[in-house]
């Protein structure tokens, strides 16, 4: 028997209450008879006391019986008979790997998922889902006890949150389509509401917790080539918690910070004057319940060891950017392009020109012909003021633009969605866009020859563009199961996860998807190595104090499923009805007799 309401067999509690009332004794009162002889002879004596002794009457039981049966009908008690074919939902999010008592949510998830399915018998039938990054089942046919456990045993969380769907109308759904006899739950979101069909099984409890939520590595000037960071961190707990936070590269500490963090609240921790390293992690030194969100990574500014492509009719003004340390510079003539080997390199710069088509590869378009797709240049004009720039952004950062004074320029009208980043009084200078990952860069001006020191403003400009073709530091854009775009492949590239999986990229693959663990990703190319750092973004997954509940509500009248559950609980309902009746009549008669005992008079003989 199963209790499809157990909440309400709480009021099974309150039963003892009823005898309060056959316990409590009336006050005695004082009255005037001609002879007390009466009352003598029974023995009767009164008491002041409010508490006698227990004389209940059999009206009682037959209360307690009443009481009793509205309880279990408002548990909603069912029969059920063994199922024979389920599925199990298992939560794979992240909060999953939140420790209880020294073992993880998953952990017990997986032994609650072993009990279930020792009901089900030998000859049943389990088909398996995940619910992270989808709803999706693991298996395209139905398993076998022994192969489900199997599967379950080695099932473990991504570090990914939960996709936002309306988890009970969903798994209604799935019942119905797919006829399960029962679809079991096992997560760490609580239930609400009931279903005939549907069980939620809840593992875990509620936790405080702290957790990184922000972390970005950039240089600190351009004079300056040492490092400067930040990390955030969040307190999702009812009081103020102390932390260290640890700043790593390659395996060393370089440096840490002391935080006080307010309940409910978040604080900063800024680092400078460390060296560069090609990526960075950030972490709480004392761990918690969720090691997950304890760490978090990036990547350095990538400007310094690059390949570039220059498309360009005068490649001496291009050739300057090779005084950039760790730049390496090919130059082809516009003629020579479509000839040319393109793969390996991170940046194209179409100097003066442009392809017929967009690149895979990110692009420059510096003054480009007028046909551009992007964006058309319009006419020319000499010493060009600068009006208006988008801030804060990487292409504009420790600029002063009232020194900033393009000698010659042709302000752009764009013809494709994008953004204006530097913009003059007669149209954009800087126009940045970005297609299916690619970003591209239009300019009405040319920052070339690089000068360095010479000209300060504009080579500020020329190393923050290079930066933010290549800057994979930037929180936004590094969540847990965001594609990698890997653009042109070579033959022999790798790309090796953070859990040391090493995967052979094939010719044609345009991106990466399987990004599901936190950490660094780093491909491997001849003669040089890409790194890409991925993080839980989903700040609700650190908030382990309250998880949003799993809404269930079964349909009326549905009977597309096939069901193993025989409701009884309207029999115990007209049971209590039938009941109350019985005692409501029992009761008026022994009130009507109890009224006219005392209306007889009493005799008293002299």
């Amino acid at each position: 028997m199963e209790f499809l309401n157990p909440i309400a067999l709480l009021g099974l509690l309150a039963l003892p209450l009823l005898l309060i009332p056959y316990l409590i004794r009336r006050k005695p009162r004082r009255m005037v008879f001609s002879s007390v002889l009466l009352f003598v002879a029974s023995g009767a004596q009164a008491s002041g006391r409010p508490w006698g002794r227990v004389n209940l009457p059999p009206i009682l039981f037959l209360q307690l019986l009443l009481l009793a049966l509205l309880v279990l009908a408002l548990s909603e008690p069912v029969f059920s008979v063994r199922p024979t074919k389920i599925a199990i939902v298992l939560d794979n999010s992240a909060s999953m790997q939140a420790l209880e008592n020294g073992r993880t949510r998953m952990e017990l998830a997986q032994h609650a998922a072993d009990s279930v399915i020792s009901e089900i018998g030998s000859a049943g039938q389990v088909d398996l889902y995940l619910t992270t990054p989808r709803l999706a089942m693991t298996a395209a046919a139905a398993l076998s006890p022994t192969q489900a456990r199997a599967i379950i045993a080695r099932i473990g969380a991504y570090d990914f949150g939960d996709p936002s769907i309306e988890h009970g109308a969903v798994l209604e759904r799935l019942a119905r389509e797919q006829k399960y006899e029962r679809v079991y739950v096992i997560t760490d979101h609580p239930a609400r509401g009931h279903s005939a069909t549907v069980r939620v099984i809840t593992v875990g409890r509620t936790h405080g917790n702290l957790a990184l939520t922000g972390f970005e590595v950039q240089r600190s000037s351009l004079a300056n080539a040492r490092m400067e960071a930040i990390v955030k961190i969040a307190n999702f707990s009812d009081r103020s918690e102390r932390a260290k936070i640890l700043l790593k590269a390659n395996g060393a500490v370089l440096a840490n910070r002391d935080l006080s963090v307010e309940a409910d609240g978040t604080a900063t921790a800024n680092f400078e004057g460390f060296t560069e390293h090609p990526t960075y992690e950030a972490a709480i030194e004392s761990g918690d319940v969720l090691p997950l969100d304890n760490r978090r990574f990036t990547v350095g500014p990538g400007s310094r060891n690059l390949q570039v492509l220059a498309v360009t009719p005068r490649p001496q003004e291009i050739r300057s950017l090779r005084s950039i340390p760790g730049l390496a510079l090919e130059l082809v003539s516009p003629a020579e392009y479509e000839n040319s080997q393109r793969t390996g390199h991170g940046l194209e710069i179409f100097h003066f020109s442009a392809p017929a088509t967009l690149p895979r590869n990110p692009a420059l378009f510096i003054l480009p012909p007028e046909n551009h797709s992007l964006a058309k240049p319009g006419a020319p004009e000499s010493n060009v003021t600068v009006s208006s720039w988008r801030e804060p952004h990487t292409l504009t950062r420790y600029i002063n633009f009232s020194l900033f004074r393009p000698t010659y320029a042709r302000p752009l009208k764009p013809e494709s969605p994008g953004e204006v980043v530097i913009e003059s009084p007669n149209g954009a200078l800087a126009f940045a866009t970005e297609r299916q990952g690619v970003r591209y860069l239009t300019l009405g001006f040319d920052p070339f020859p690089y000068l360095g020191r010479d000209n300060l403003p504009m080579s500020v400009f020329t190393l923050n563009l290079l930066d933010w073709f290549f800057d994979t530091g930037v929180a936004g854009s590094q969540g847990t199961g965001e594609p990698i775009s890997l653009g042109i492949v070579q033959s022999g590239e790798t790309l090796t996860t953070p859990r040391g999986e090493k995967i052979e990229l094939k010719s044609g693959m345009t991106s990466f998807s399987e990004t599901f663990y936190q950490g660094i990703y780093r491909r491997s190319r001849p003669g040089q190595d890409a790194y890409y750092a991925r993080n839980l973004l989903q700040v609700h997954e650190s908030d382990l104090r309250a998880n949003a509940p799993i809404l269930l509500e079964a349909e009326a009248g549905d009977t597309s499923s096939p069901s193993v559950l025989f409701s009884f609980w309207p029999y115990l309902l007209a049971a209590a009805l039938l009941l109350f009746a019985f005692e409501w009549l029992i009761g008026s008669r022994m009130h009507f007799r109890s009224q006219g005992v005392r209306r007889q008079p009493v005799r008293v003989d002299r």
